[in-house]
C-alpha cells in the first residue's frame, strides 16, 4: 500500500513540476489509446459484418448414370449462406490423358446470376461434342475435371473464388478473384458499347 501511495505522490509531483506540458503529454497518450481502441472496435465490427454477408457456397458434381467423370453431366452451385449471392464467373476445366488435352467450358450465361439463400444453380456440360470434333477417344478413367466459381455478395464488396477438384476430393476457397476475371469485367462495358454501335450502323442482310 505504501508503494502505491509513493508512486502516486511521484506522479503528482511530476505533474506539479511543469503542469501544462505534462498534462499535454498525458492527454496525448490518452487520445492515442482512444484512437487505437476505436480502430480495434471498428475492425472487429467490420469482421463481424463480413462474416454475416460473405457468400458460403458448396460445389458438387452430379454424374450422369452415376458414372464418375462422365463427359456429359451437370454440377451444382448451392448457396449455404443466409444472404443472397451473386455469381460472377463459372469455369469448368476438363482434362484428357493427364492434361495432354485440356478444354474449358466458360459458362458466361450465368454472369450476374443471383442465388437466394438455400437455392441452387445446376449448369449442364457436354464435352462429347468437343471430343468428336477433335476426333479423340476417351474413357472415364482418362478424364479429370476442375471447377472454378467466383461469387460475391450483392454489393460486390466481398468476392470469393471457390475450387472443386473431384479427382483429389478437394474443395477450397480463396479471397478475391483472378486477374483474368477482373480484366473481363473491366472490358465488358466497352464491348457492349462496341456492339451497340456496330449493329446500329450495320446494314441488314437481305437473303435472296
Amino acid at each position: 500500500m505504501n508503494n502505491v501511495l509513493n508512486n502516486l505522490n511521484h506522479v503528482w509531483d511530476w505533474l506539479n513540476a511543469n503542469g501544462a506540458s505534462h498534462v499535454t503529454v498525458i492527454l496525448g497518450v490518452v487520445t492515442g489509446l482512444n484512437v487505437l481502441l476505436t480502430w480495434w472496435m471498428a475492425k472487429a465490427i467490420a469482421r463481424q459484418t463480413r462474416a454475416m454477408i460473405q457468400p458460403v457456397v458448396n460445389l458438387e458434381f452430379h454424374w450422369k448414370n452415376e458414372e464418375k467423370y462422365n463427359p456429359e453431366s451437370y454440377f451444382e452451385i448451392k448457396n449455404l449462406g443466409s444472404q443472397p449471392l451473386l455469381v460472377i464467373d463459372v469455369k469448368l476445366y476438363c482434362g484428357l490423358d493427364g492434361g495432354r488435352w485440356h478444354y474449358t467450358d466458360h459458362q458466361t450465361l450465368w454472369d450476374e446470376h443471383i442465388i437466394p439463400p438455400g437455392g441452387s444453380l445446376c449448369p449442364r456440360f457436354n464435352f462429347n461434342r468437343i471430343f468428336e470434333r477433335d476426333k479423340l477417344s476417351w474413357s472415364l478413367e482418362r478424364l479429370s475435371y476442375s471447377l472454378e466459381v467466383v461469387v460475391a455478395d450483392l454489393s460486390k464488396s466481398i468476392k470469393l473464388t471457390y475450387f472443386n477438384l473431384p479427382i483429389l476430393s478437394i474443395v477450397n476457397v480463396h479471397k478475391g478473384m483472378s486477374l483474368s476475371v477482373r480484366w473481363r469485367y473491366f472490358l465488358k462495358p466497352f464491348k457492349r458499347h462496341y456492339y451497340r454501335i456496330y449493329y446500329k450502323f450495320k446494314k441488314p442482310h437481305c437473303p435472296l
